[in-house]
């Protein structure tokens, strides 16, 4: 039969490891980011964005109408808001403002 001391250290050992996996499942689970391209005036900033495979990008109304036509996203004129994507493959995604000549952002998941 183990002995007094033994079990003891089994149960701590149990108790810090049942305490230490949530704290590494957190860490994984929240490698995603989300970063921010806004749109206003008559530009997209930033111009170009690169995020990594399974990151979000909020496109975020911040000044003036503008539209937003892209692979993975088609909204209509609005002055205000967001609209969050997130990006599940590999590639280079354009994304333009129809309403202003010249008015594009890229975004590249690596």
């Amino acid at each position: 039969m183990p002995s007094t001391s033994s079990l003891k250290r089994s149960l701590v050992g149990v108790a810090l490891a049942a305490l230490l996996a949530p704290a590494g499942y957190l860490a994984t689970a929240d490698a995603a980011t989300t970063k921010t391209i806004k749109l206003k005036g008559v530009q997209f900033s930033p111009r170009s964005l690169s995020i990594r495979k399974g990151d979000r990008v909020t496109f975020r109304w911040a000044g003036g109408t503008h539209n937003l036509i892209g692979p993975r996203a088609n909204v209509a004129p609005k002055s205000s808001g967001t609209k969050t994507v997130k990006f599940t493959a590999k590639g280079t995604y354009k994304y333009v403002c129809t309403l202003h000549n010249d008015m594009t952002t890229t975004v590249k998941v690596k």
